[in-house]
This record gives C-alpha cells, sequence and structure tokens, in this order.
C-alpha cells in the first residue's frame, strides 16, 4: 500500500501552502511554471471578458484555463512528499492535458469560422474521452511508484505512453487541415494572414507542450521537458500580434495590459532565484518578450497617433466643407425662394386667363380649342401645386413658415375636402366614401390652411395611385389619448416595407408610382409631415404589399 511507505528513506522535505519545498531543487522549475501560468490565466480571462460572446474568446479561456491548472498540478508533483497525492494528482493530470488540445481545437472553430465544430465532430471528441474516464485511475493510466534514487516518480501505463500522446497528434493534425482547408477558401482570402498567424501560433503552442510532456515521459527527464511549458507565452505573443495588426476580439489594449502583466510576472520571478546564473537565464527571457510584446506595443501606439492626426486632419477639412455646404445650402433655399416667387405669378395669371376662355369671358370660342385650353388650365394647376411645394420647402428649412394656430372642427373640415375632390375621383372611377366616429366635439387647435393643405394632399394622392375600387375617409377621435385621427384608406398600387421606410423623405416616390402617375416631385409627403409635426401632430403610412392598398393616418391633438 502506497500509505506504508516510509517516505522519510528519501529525506523528502515536506511542501508548504502545497508548491514551495525543498524537493524542488532549481528556482527555474518555479519560472518555468509560474511565468507560463500566470500569464494565460490573466491574458485569456482578460479577453474573455472584453468578449464574452465570441466563441473563440470562450474557447481561449477553456485552453488557457486547463492549462495553468495542470501546470499548478504538476508543481505540485515536484514539492510534494506524499506518495499518495503524487499518484492521484498525476493521474489526473490526463484529464486537464486533453482539455488544452480540446480547447485549442474550439478556439481555431471559434477564430475561423466563430462557431465551434458540428455534431458529428462533437461526438467523435465524446468518444475520445470514454477510455479516460473508464481507465483514468486504473494501473492502464500509472502502473505504480518508482522509488529508484528517491526521485518520487510514477510509472505511466499505455494510456499516458500510447494512447494519450496519439491522441494528441490526431488532434493537432486535426487543428492542421481544417485550418489550411478554412484559409484556402475565397471567402477568407482577406483573412487568410490573420488566420495563418494564429493557427501557428496554436500549433507552435501544442507542439511545444506536447515534446515536453513526450520527451520527458520517454527518457524521464523531467527537468528538460519543463522548457515545453513556453509554448503558452509564445501562443499569447501570436495572439496579442492578431490583436494588435488584425483586431481581434476588438480588443485595441491588450498588448498594453500584457507588457504590464509580464512585466510584473517576471519581476516577481527574481525574488525567487538564489544564484546569479538563473537570474541571467530570468533576464534573458524577459529581454526577449520585452523585445517581441514592446516591438508590437510600440507599432500599435504609432498606428493610433497617425490615425489620429489623418482624422484631425479629415475632421478639419470636414469642417470647412460643412460650411460651404451649409451657404450653399442657404443660397439653394434662397433661389428657391426667390423663383418660386417669380414662377407662381405668371402660373397664375395663365391659369386665370385660360379659365375665363373657357367660361366664353371673351366670347365664343372655336370646338377644337376647348381641349387645349383644359389642357393648359389642368398644366398650370399642377405647375401651381408644385411650385407651392417647393415654396414650403424652402419656408420649412428656412424656419420661416407661419403658422396661425385656431380652434376649428376638423370632421367639418375635412368633410368639405371630400365634397370638393368626389367629382374628381369619379373621373378617376372611384367612390369618395366619408365617415365619422367622433365622440368629442371634434375640435382641435391647429392651423386650418395648413390642415386642409395635408387632407387634400392625402386624399389627392389616393386618387392619383388608384385604379379602382373605393377610397374611404374616416375621421375619428380617441378621448383617452386626446388625438383626432384622419384615415384616408384606399385600394391603390399599395406599398413596399422598402418605400414606406424612405416614404417621408425629400423628392422620395414609391418605386410602382409612375405606373399609375407620372406627375409628381416627391415633395407632398415630407412637406405633410413637417406642417403635422410643426402643429405637434404627426402622419404615418401602413400598406401590406403592393398591390394591397395603403392608408394614411394623419393626427392632431384633440382640443379640451
Amino acid at each position: 500500500m502506497l500509505n506504508d511507505i516510509d517516505t522519510t528513506i528519501c529525506e523528502w522535505d515536506e511542501a508548504q501552502y502545497l508548491f514551495f519545498s525543498e524537493n524542488i531543487w532549481g528556482d527555474f522549475i518555479y519560472y518555468s511554471h509560474l511565468l507560463p501560468a500566470v500569464s494565460a490565466l490573466v491574458v485569456t480571462l482578460f479577453v474573455y471578458f472584453h468578449a464574452r460572446s465570441n466563441k473563440a474568446a470562450q474557447a481561449l479561456l477553456v485552453t488557457g484555463v486547463s492549462f495553468s491548472v495542470w501546470t499548478f498540478m504538476d508543481l505540485f508533483l515536484w514539492s510534494s512528499e506524499k506518495v499518495e497525492w503524487i499518484m492521484f494528482t498525476w493521474s489526473s493530470l490526463i484529464y486537464f492535458e486533453m482539455f488544452v488540445y480540446i480547447g485549442s481545437l474550439y478556439f481555431i472553430y471559434g477564430y475561423i469560422r466563430n462557431k465551434f465544430p458540428g455534431f458529428f465532430s462533437e461526438t467523435v471528441i465524446f468518444l475520445t474521452f470514454i477510455p479516460l474516464f473508464l481507465f483514468g485511475h486504473t494501473s492502464l493510466n500509472l502502473t505504480g511508484f518508482d522509488f529508484t534514487n528517491c526521485w518520487r516518480e510514477a510509472i505511466e501505463g499505455p494510456l499516458w505512453q500510447n494512447y494519450i500522446y496519439y491522441l494528441e497528434g490526431m488532434f493537432a493534425v486535426w487543428i492542421f487541415i481544417f485550418a489550411v482547408s478554412q484559409i484556402r477558401k475565397p471567402e477568407h482570402a482577406k483573412r487568410r494572414k490573420e488566420l495563418t498567424v494564429v493557427t501557428a501560433g496554436t500549433l507552435l503552442f501544442l507542439f511545444s507542450f506536447s515534446v515536453g510532456n513526450i520527451f520527458g515521459s520517454v527518457e524521464t527527464d523531467w527537468e528538460i521537458g519543463q522548457i515545453g511549458l513556453f509554448g503558452m507565452p509564445v501562443l499569447l505573443i501570436f495572439v496579442g500580434y492578431a490583436v494588435v495588426r488584425f483586431e481581434s476580439f476588438r480588443l485595441k489594449v491588450l498588448t498594453a495590459e500584457a507588457l504590464f502583466t509580464t512585466a510584473f510576472i517576471l519581476l516577481l520571478s527574481l525574488l525567487l532565484v538564489r544564484t546569479i546564473e538563473n537570474a541571467r537565464l530570468i533576464a534573458f527571457g524577459t529581454l526577449i518578450l520585452f523585445s517581441i510584446i514592446g516591438f508590437l506595443l510600440v507599432r500599435n501606439i504609432k498606428q493610433e497617433v497617425k490615425q489620429k492626426e489623418e482624422i484631425e486632419e479629415l475632421a478639419s477639412k470636414l469642417e470647412k466643407v460643412n460650411e460651404r455646404l451649409k451657404e450653399l445650402d442657404k443660397a439653394k433655399s434662397e433661389f428657391i425662394s426667390i423663383a418660386s416667387h417669380q414662377l407662381r405669378s405668371p402660373v397664375t395669371a395663365i391659369r386665370g386667363y385660360a379659365s375665363l376662355l373657357l367660361e366664353g369671358s371673351y366670347g365664343e370660342i372655336p370646338s377644337q380649342a376647348i381641349e387645349p385650353l383644359q389642357r393648359i388650365t389642368e398644366s398650370s394647376k399642377l405647375m401651381a401645386s408644385e411650385i407651392e411645394d417647393y415654396l414650403n420647402i424652402s419656408r420649412i428649412e428656412s424656419g420661416t413658415m407661419k403658422y396661425n394656430f385656431s380652434d376649428f372642427n376638423l370632421c367639418t373640415e375635412t368633410e368639405k375636402i371630400c365634397d370638393d375632390l368626389r367629382s374628381e375621383a369619379m373621373r378617376q372611377g372611384l367612390v369618395l366614401l366619408f365617415r365619422t366616429d367622433v365622440r368629442s366635439g371634434g375640435i382641435v387647435t391647429a392651423d386650418v390652411g395648413k390642415t386642409v393643405q395635408i387632407v387634400q394632399n392625402l386624399i389627392t394622392n389616393a386618387i392619383k395611385y388608384s385604379e379602382h375600387g373605393v377610397i374611404k375617409v374616416i375621421v375619428r377621435d380617441d378621448v383617452v389619448r386626446k388625438k383626432m385621427y384622419v384615415e384616408v384608406i384606399d385600394e391603390g398600387i399599395g406599398m413596399s416595407k422598402e418605400t414606406l421606410m424612405i416614404l417621408f423623405q425629400k423628392f422620395e416616390r414609391a418605386k410602382n408610382a409612375n405606373v399609375v402617375n407620372i406627375h409628381g416631385t416627391g415633395l407632398g409627403l415630407f412637406v405633410a409631415l413637417k406642417m403635422a409635426e410643426a402643429m405637434n401632430g404627426m402622419v404615418c403610412a401602413y400598406s401590406e404589399g403592393e398591390g394591397k392598398g395603403s392608408r394614411f393616418t394623419f393626427v392632431l391633438p384633440l382640443s379640451m
């Protein structure tokens, strides 16, 4: 029995705080274990807490934690004098070593595709664990304890010597084949260098870790095998490079954090050495790591400074351009206002004289002249409406639009508009219906002229863009919300979701509008919305899709 062994025969020192004892003959053992383990914990936790939803960050955390646990357990094997603890810990290492490889595989999957292996792959991974669960604490794992030369070593069985090391090789090959197949795909062409760097770092880490363990098992020279633990800082350096160069995980401060953490760990490790030779070894390792990480940090800072200077220069230019655009916009508004005023008078005169001619005020006109005069009247009416839209745009943008608020009955005004437009709807073969559902007095406080203009615009649009069917105009109130609603419902061309999103912008019309009516500037609804908002109201639109009709709703506050 292991408990019956007299450990004092070999004069083993009793471990203090699990890890500190004279059984560890060289300070390099602490350095080779603590630096990789602590740096792995710090960096992987930092990445995870700044990118929790990232699959690669999740897998990297599993890899880093598993490696750190494995390292601390291995350090315990060096320091402990209790045979039964050594045997238990040594046999348990097998699980965490496999988690390191599986975590690395998941890390590559997550980094390249942002998702983990599929069901079949995970089934294969699970099946590889079954022998570990069944035989992990049997003689197939550890066959005994070797007292030769008092080295405190377990004798590894076929589960370690054959199964685990072949399995690790399989996972490394899996990672290599998967990464290469993905890197060569056209969709990853822009990320090819980034994926190559991360894959190379991962494989170098696994190679270093495996060689150290296999060399220790085969040659029973565990001191030299400790060098393999430095594969973890190598992986972290590659990940840090990917963060700086390619902005992996959307992190920008990882290099500075890693530099500070590394400096702290390395300086702390100097307190553990007792000879100049070991101090020189640590200083040499520190110099190499600082050179690599410092180079990345300096280059990152230079890039940030350069980008900041470029952004400041662009911002200065943009400010000047913006001021110039404001001046041009103001000049454009003034031009539109002046031009619209100048155009409105002659158009009004043309329309007026054409009407007088049709009415016979200047005597009887030939029958063949009636139709041309009617076209002149309609065209001048359309032009006058468009000029008014441009004038309204100019007033809205310059802030000179005036509103005369008063109390009036929205139901009465809407009904009058429907009566005026019903004949026009009938000429189009449409039925225009007016309905009310008002429980209050229907009184609103707004600008009468602007309100009439908005309602006319909505009903006129329904007539323009409907080839058949019924147009319903419904006025209703909501006493609880203190709102009045004018709804215009048609069976016309309808609108898509994309059209609804841009409908109330300047110069925007439905894509299918020209099929029914080629006339229109795309300003009417924009003007209607701005007027409604200025009167504390709103205009909105709804449609189930093209060809399924539309519903426009005009909302004003109810005066109570």
